[in-house]
């Protein structure tokens, strides 16, 4: 074989360092994923990051700088902790031994500290969804019923009728779309892409949950409650009583409405000025329900920063109750989640090509509307504090 060419030779060298940094970044992420899989399963609490970090400084002051000592003292000292030769793996790939310039290595966590989300309503109340494989859905509604009455001997010849109605379902689009860089996908040890998807599928249900309530009804968006004619009582200036819930519960029951899944919806303030409210004795009055049993005045409760809550001079905010069998939740399609590294997408007016940048695209969608049967099946309650 004749003798290897300047480039031929450089080639092979960085084949050959590649090979071996793609051996290490493997042997990383396993050793990585095997103790956090084996820590799980045996019910082990993660070490605290402090103690690694000790371990780690304590490795880099009796090596002197050296990757290759930490490596070989790594072993011999905590040969039974595979997190700490993973980190020294990783300096070895991405160090440079000679003048010890990596430092400290980063201690990274498996977990990811997500986001504080709201908390959902409507799985809660248990709402019943209605197919739309059409994407609409028509129901008759009888409006008004017949009359019947008392009369003589010889009654006169006038008929009645009900009067008919319907409720109409139409499928309104739910999207979101993001784009995330395959190097993050490639090289993350926390599984980014699953942590944007699990993002993107809880704002759904979110924003969901929050057009059930307040979905303004425009062309392209659903009807919530309060575009959908219900029932409403007190303002932001009625100051909340021991009476406002059972009110609220006689308006429905004076309604017939048939009480057959009721729940109550409120935000976090409101539901501390319930819990609040006493007696002229000083007696608590809802406290001790709403902490044992999850109740108000008998009819289970659910609290979420998505109820409407107005911080002014004097506090106000909505109380919900309704009878979720009355609800009607149409559903197209539920939620789509799909990724693509093919797709383009268009930001700001321009179109960019996510195989062009290296990226992959996450999109979300789903089809919705809501409505009710009756709309005296629900009240709205506004009510301050002072």
């Amino acid at each position: 074989m004749g003798a290897l060419t300047m480039d031929e030779l450089d080639a092979k060298i960085d084949s050959k360092l590649n090979e071996k940094k793609s051996a290490l970044r493997a042997e990383f992420q396993e050793v990585f994923d095997a103790s956090h899989a084996e820590a799980v399963h045996k019910g082990y609490k993660e070490e605290p990051a402090v103690i690694k970090l000790g371990k780690l400084i304590n490795l880099f002051g009796q090596s002197g700088g050296s990757v290759d000592k930490m490596a070989f003292l790594s072993k011999k000292m905590y040969g039974d902790d595979k997190e700490i030769g993973g980190y020294v793996s990783k300096a070895l790939e991405a160090g440079v031994p000679s003048s010890g310039g990596f430092g400290i290595p980063q201690v990274l966590s498996a977990r990811v500290i997500e986001a504080l989300y709201a908390q959902t309503i409507l799985d809660k109340a248990a709402v019943t969804r209605l197919p739309m494989p059409n994407g609409n859905l028509r129901l008759a509604r009888m409006d008004t019923t017949s009359t019947v009455g008392w009369v003589g001997e010889l009654p006169a010849a006038s008929t009645t009728q009900p009067v008919y109605g319907d409720v109409n379902l139409s499928a309104k689009k739910l999207f979101a779309i993001s784009e995330i860089s395959n190097s993050l996908i490639r090289y993350n040890s926390v599984g980014i892409e699953g942590w944007l998807a699990r993002d993107l599928q809880k704002k759904f249900r979110l924003a969901l949950d929050y057009a059930a309530f307040y979905g303004p009804g425009t062309q392209y968006s659903p009807n919530g409650l309060t575009n959908l004619g219900v029932q409403t009582i007190g303002s932001s200036s009625t100051v909340l009583d021991q009476f406002a819930p059972r009110n609220m519960i006689a308006l429905l029951k004076a309604a017939n409405v048939p009480m057959t899944n009721p729940h109550w919806a409120m935000s976090p303030q409101m539901e501390s000025w319930l819990m609040n409210l006493k007696t002229t004795t000083g007696a608590w009055i809802f406290l001790q329900e709403m902490s044992e049993r999850g109740t108000l005045a008998g009819y289970p409760y659910h609290v979420s920063t998505q109820i409407s809550y107005t911080d002014t001079t004097v506090d106000y905010g909505d109380l919900w109750l309704g009878d979720f069998d009355e609800f009607m939740w149409g559903t197209g399609l539920d939620m789509e989640l799909r990724m693509s590294q093919d797709a383009a997408f268009v930001s700001s007016g321009t179109t960019y090509s996510s195989f062009q940048r290296d990226s992959a695209l996450v999109r979300v969608v789903g089809e919705h509307d809501f409505n009710v049967m009756h709309p005296v099946s629900f009240v709205q309650g506004t009510y301050s504090v002072t």
